[in-house]
């Protein structure tokens, strides 16, 4: 419901790391919102987006059972994407040599290393944190910080793989400005 982008059941049962089945289970009950596809290769959508503005109304949606508390659901989401991005490795698709263009690599290469939802955590780690309550859990702030320190080469060649490096350099930009505003204050 808070996702910036859909992906297959499959792929997002990798991201929430949840049993396929149990997420499988769950997105039949919703047919009757969720467009889920037979074909497990397509993505599942929502046929209404006010069902998930109705879900995340605490005034309209009475039965907390059913609320999505979207801060909550963000910053959850922002640490599932840290621990599969901390996953990558130096040459992740196993290039012949530095300098390779990105012509160069088969599509299939690359969609065989890096998969769907690791691409998801790559571009969308530092929006599910912002919208989260990113200045609350200073733990989140040491992930980032021990991820940039060791991870942040592998997360730029991850985001050249999959052409989304200039959302790369605005992230970088905007972390920035976050954690400057963040320590000005103390």
């Amino acid at each position: 419901m808070v996702m910036f982008n859909t992906m297959p059941p499959r792929n997002l049962a990798q991201l929430l790391q949840m049993p396929f089945k149990m997420v499988s289970s769950t997105l039949d009950s919703l047919r009757s919102v969720l467009n889920v596809p037979v074909d497990e290769s397509q993505p599942v959508r929502l046929f209404h987006l006010s069902f998930r503005d109705f879900l995340q109304d605490s005034e309209r949606c009475s039965d907390s059972q059913f609320q999505i508390d979207e801060k909550e659901r963000h910053t959850s989401l922002f640490r599932k994407c840290m621990e599969h991005i901390s996953q990558l490795e130096e040459n992740i698709c196993d290039l012949w040599g530095p300098g390779v263009l990105i012509t160069e690599i088969p599509d299939d290469t690359i969609q065989k290393n890096i998969s769907p939802h690791v691409r998801y955590g790559c571009r969308y780690w530092l929006d599910h944190w912002r919208l989260g309550d990113p200045l609350a859990v200073e733990e989140d702030i040491k992930t980032i910080r021990q991820f940039l320190e060791q991870h942040f080469l592998h997360w730029l060649e991850g985001l050249s793989l999959i052409g989304e490096v200039s959302n790369g350099v605005h992230m970088i930009i905007a972390l920035e400005e976050i954690l400057s505003v963040s320590y000005d204050t103390y």
